[in-house]
């Protein structure tokens, strides 16, 4: 009898959990139909069809995730917000099983429905990137940690460490959710026993396991992703503090509407101040670890922004408040749970119907208005015309796209060539490509005509066969056109003899590639390394003297251009 409901409650949870995704994603291919798909989407359509042990930016897991899941699913918008929404879903019922590590019955299903009146696992999560993944990541760790605190089996302390380390293999602001999980070790009253177990060692292997293959990636490419996040610090500390103050009050703001709601069904019952209620549940030693876990992966974000004077914001916590409406329900005090789990159940569906019969008058509104330009810019229509352009011009299937990466993403993407993408005409942002890929198989430049340096690295490249077409498209939608956006197309055909110009940062790259690959040391590393310069000096009069200036600003010019070629 016990098994035949438990039966019936889950096949109940999971066709919730399967409704939920189904509406929401049918929401976001309407409300997102005149639309491209975000960029940092189809970046990581782009990076992950690579498979990769790492990327420029960040490490792989979650671009893997796309690159299998179109392997399967055809290259379509519906398709992406799928994923996305799974992704979500996922990460409801790793929150639900999360909660049920601290709370059971009318509490637990409260907590559970009330993240339904967030925007996190709606409105925001059709958007799926580095950030995003930790909707369904953050959880689950956290819940397989918490079991192995509390039980010390071998088991949860391996699932454990499996989704520490693919937490860790998808962006290192994981390292805040591995810190806020061993300080609340620390205050768990049986932490003695804990450390004395052989289940944080485990962990810890079966984390560095999984880390291990990117970790000797880095070692091996002179860790792009460290670079870039060292290129990401350094903001004035204004800018640190309006940031981390932004960071907070979004935080706050996100979570109103679940705030008013719970202190309307518990004004009546209220007995005490808030901070005796604090200090009443601050010795329930599961307080403590749920407050723990709850408030400190958003003050160790704080924190780190402020240390390494980063521009946080509210898109790299998107995933971390999981235990948030239960840590408010317990802060709140005892209370009609079931009355409060009713309310939300009902507001949440009618959120969700509402934005369905909302989402064609949002997809206009937002085509109309023009603020977001994947609305109104035509990249479907780009990737369209350029392949044709291409293949007229060719007669190959185009294999290599480059230019601007909003532009060269969405051909790819969108293109029924597929195109690999050489990430803003960068060979150390592009692994998988090298110029004798590019020799072989040719490759085009998309450039809007505004974009200088795109245009100066276009005009810049040394082949005869080499054509340019200038091309204007126009996006529309209900018959409405948007304004018309001007690009030109540089085609480079297959096997042409042309010379790759020097970019800010690609030239000492390629430098240091090719002299790796020729496994050049000593003597004849540096003779190589002094006729790199050499040929960046050349490059960079060549493009001096293509632009007409005056001798002293031409000097200048070609000082800047080589030192920036050289990462000096």
């Amino acid at each position: 009898m016990i098994s035949a409901v438990a039966g019936t409650n889950l096949l109940r949870s999971l066709s919730l959990l399967a409704l939920f995704v189904t509406v929401w994603t049918v929401y976001g291919a309407i409300s997102f139909a005149p639309a491209s798909i975000h960029h940092d989407m189809a970046e990581a359509y782009v990076w992950g069809r690579e498979f990769q042990l790492g990327y420029f930016a960040h490490p792989p897991f979650w671009a893997w995730i796309v690159g299998v899941w179109f392997e399967f699913f055809p290259r379509v918008d519906w398709a992406f917000y799928l994923l996305s929404m799974l992704n979500a879903g996922l990460g409801l019922l790793g929150s639900w099983l999360l909660i049920g590590n601290f709370a059971g019955g009318d509490r637990r299903l409260a907590a559970t429905a009330l993240l339904l009146l967030t925007p996190f696992y709606t409105f925001l999560a059709l958007k799926f990137n580095a950030n995003s993944i930790f909707l369904s990541l953050w959880p689950w760790t956290m819940h397989f940690f918490v079991r192995s605190l509390n039980d010390r089996r071998l088991s949860h302390a391996i699932l454990f460490g499996l989704f520490m380390g693919l937490a860790l293999l998808s962006k290192y602001f994981a390292v805040i959710l591995g810190t806020t999980c061993l300080l609340a070790a620390l205050a768990h009253p049986q932490w003695r026993q804990y450390l004395r177990s052989a289940s944080p060692y485990v962990s810890f292997a079966v984390a560095a396991l999984v880390f291990a293959p990117h970790v000797a990636w880095l070692a091996s490419n002179d860790a792009p992703p460290v670079h870039y996040f060292i290129h990401e610090t350094g903001h004035p500390l204004g800018t640190t503090l309006l940031a981390v103050l932004g960071l907070m009050a979004a935080a706050l703001a996100f979570h109103a509407l679940i705030l008013g709601l719970i202190a309307w069904t518990r004004k009546a019952r209220w007995s005490s101040s808030f901070l005796d209620t604090f200090l009443l549940n601050w010795r329930n030693p599961g307080f403590r670890v749920l407050f723990i876990l709850a408030v400190l992966p958003l003050a160790l974000t704080a924190l780190a922004g402020l240390l390494f004077r980063l521009e946080v914001s509210s898109n790299m916590t998107i995933g971390i408040f999981s235990l948030a409406p239960l840590l408010f329900l317990e802060l709140a005090g005892p209370g009609d749970d079931r009355r409060l789990y009713n309310i939300t159940y009902w507001l949440a569906l009618c959120v969700m119907v509402g934005a369905l019969i909302l989402s064609p008058i949002i997809a206009f509104v937002k085509f109309r208005s023009g603020k977001d330009i994947s609305y109104v810019e035509p990249r479907k229509e780009l990737a369209l015309e350029a392949t044709g352009i291409w293949r007229s011009t060719t007669g190959f299937p185009l294999r290599y796209v480059g230019g601007r990466e909003k532009y060269q993403t969405a051909v790819s993407f969108y293109s029924a060539d597929r195109p690999h993408v050489l990430t803003d005409r960068n060979f150390n942002q592009s692994r998988w490509v090298s110029s004798n890929d590019l020799s072989r198989s040719g490759f085009l430049i998309v450039c809007a005509e505004t974009d200088e340096t795109c245009m100066d690295y276009s005009a810049a490249l040394s082949d005869p066969n080499k054509s340019v077409r200038r091309i204007t498209l126009t996006h529309s939608f209900w018959n409405y056109a948007a304004p018309a956006v001007n690009l030109v197309l540089t085609v480079v055909p297959p096997s042409g003899s042309f010379a790759l110009p020097v970019t800010a940062e690609s030239a000492d790259q390629s430098c240091k590639a090719q002299a790796k690959d020729e496994k050049f040391a000593g003597a004849a590393l540096a003779s190589f390394m002094d006729k790199c310069e050499d040929d960046a000096k050349s490059a960079c009069r060549t493009r001096a003297a293509a632009k007409n200036l005056s001798n002293d600003a031409k000097d200048t010019f070609i000082r800047k251009c080589v030192k920036d070629a050289l990462g000096l």
